[in-house]
């Protein structure tokens, strides 16, 4: 008889838990497992990502039949992937994930759900780590899938396939096979069809293992990380990067500061050509992708356009901090707000904000779904649209947590963390001073 433990210990209690459900033995698995929670409210949502036919009809009518007998309230949503995919010049896969979670932080916020839950599991952990492994990797992409990244939660993180399968079979459960995952075609695929048995043929328990290793590594990184943004806070100035500084700080976090100050852009053999130029005796200039980076002599500047990102600032309830040429006040409610659509203002389920809160620049890749506003945007569009000049884009006061952006100022709010009545309310509001009152203050 199988037992699978079901990390309840990420579900909120008497919360709502909005299920993403493919169809497939893995979600079915964990849409069965939250039915006999007690204490959480459960949906379940499906997205139709219109690359197979008839079958992906038939896994969405699945779903929705399967939903219907077991009395939860079903949702589905499709969208063509294949378009998607050609228009922002991306793999299907990648499209396909874009696409999906859009539409299932859409969903969840409509319904004002707690977080949503998706069926990763082990053996998908392991498959990750060994993929990145294969094309190179650091330490963070080592740590595998988080079991929680904001309202996202893997509730079957620790649970093998094998014992999936188990479970479904004895409680006489069906669900669909997807066609596409007997094929070789992609990576992931001939990772698991072939790496993954011939490890666990030299020693049985390597999922689990290669589990445990990236629980480890996790913990190790969440250290290193902090102590990198300690180090980027004393040697960069907003404007350059102190070199002196730089390359006194031990090689694990020189690499990780170089991240920071380049927005997460260095691929292996830049970050190596960068790293050569701050510890040779030279001044010079590096043509990095999408930035040139320049020594004078103990500083290293930023030359892409645009002037360097304003350093990041954690927002606590309560104070009131100054930014570059605005002044932020911030503060806790529970007041039902006002207007929730201002350009400057802006309102949030402060219990609903994914871990911390911070005022950064805008970062490459950056996009918002705006409340009452239909369709994803890139930040660096949208300030192209509004005519922004290049040098002023890192200066544009962005909210965001730990899950992505929240608001953007001039711009306007996220749909994600919609306070409704009852809600602990976190008020942020973002004025700008001008340069004269920020240099005299």
């Amino acid at each position: 008889m199988s037992t699978i433990k079901l990390d309840t210990s990420l579900l909120p209690p008497g919360g709502h838990v909005l299920c993403a459900v493919s169809g497939g033995a893995d979600s079915v698995c964990l849409l069965s497992l939250l039915r006999g929670c007690p204490d959480i409210t459960l949906s379940a949502a499906h997205f139709n990502h219109c690359l197979r036919g008839a079958e992906a009809d038939g896994d969405e009518a699945f779903v929705g039949s399967l939903c219907a007998e077991w009395g939860i309230p079903f949702y589905s949503g499709r969208g063509d992937v294949a378009a998607y995919a050609a228009e922002k010049g991306l793999s299907a896969e990648t499209a396909a994930r874009e696409m999906r979670y859009a539409y299932l932080y859409g969903q969840a916020d409509a319904l004002g759900a707690d977080c949503i839950a998706t069926a990763h599991n082990a053996n998908d952990n392991a498959e990750t780590l060994l993929l990145r492994l294969a094309r190179g990797t650091g330490l963070k992409g080592l740590c595998g899938i988080p079991r929680k990244r904001g309202r996202l939660i893997r509730p079957l993180l620790s649970v093998t396939r094998e014992e999936i399968l188990c479970y479904l079979d004895e409680q006489g459960i069906a669900h669909r096979e997807d066609s596409t995952n007997a094929l070789d075609e992609a990576a992931r695929n001939r990772i698991r069809h072939h790496a993954v048995p011939a490890l666990e043929s030299v020693s049985s328990g390597a999922v689990r293992s290669l589990c445990r290793t990236a629980e480890v590594l996790g913990e190790d990184e969440e250290y290193l990380s902090a102590q990198a943004r300690e180090a980027y806070a004393r040697i960069c100035d907003g404007e350059s990067l102190s070199v002196s500084g730089l390359t006194a700080l031990h090689p694990a976090l020189r690499r990780r500061v170089l991240e920071l100050f380049t927005n997460g852009n260095l691929l292996y053999p830049h970050r190596q050509a960068l790293l050569k130029l701050c510890e040779g005796s030279e001044n010079g200039t590096l043509s990095l992708p999408g930035l040139m980076v320049r020594r004078s002599y103990d500083r290293l500047l930023r030359e892409s356009g645009e002037n360097p990102p304003l350093p990041e600032r954690e927002l606590v309830p309560g104070e009131s901090i100054r930014w570059g040429e605005y002044r932020i006040s911030t503060g806790l409610t529970k007041e039902k707000p006002g207007i929730q659509n201002s350009f400057n203002t802006f309102f949030f389920a402060y219990g609903r904000i994914c871990g911390k809160l911070f005022l950064t620049s805008r970062r490459d890749g950056d996009t918002i779904l705006f409340a009452h506003r239909e369709g994803t945007r890139s930040l660096h569009r949208l300030m192209i649209d509004a005519k922004i000049p290049a040098p002023e884009r890192s200066a544009v006061p962005v909210l965001r947590d730990e899950a992505g952006v929240l608001a953007v100022y001039g711009f306007g709010r996220s749909r994600r963390a919609q306070p409704e009545d009852g809600e602990t309310v976190l008020r942020v509001t973002i004025e700008k001073t001008g340069k004269e009152q920020k240099e005299n203050d």
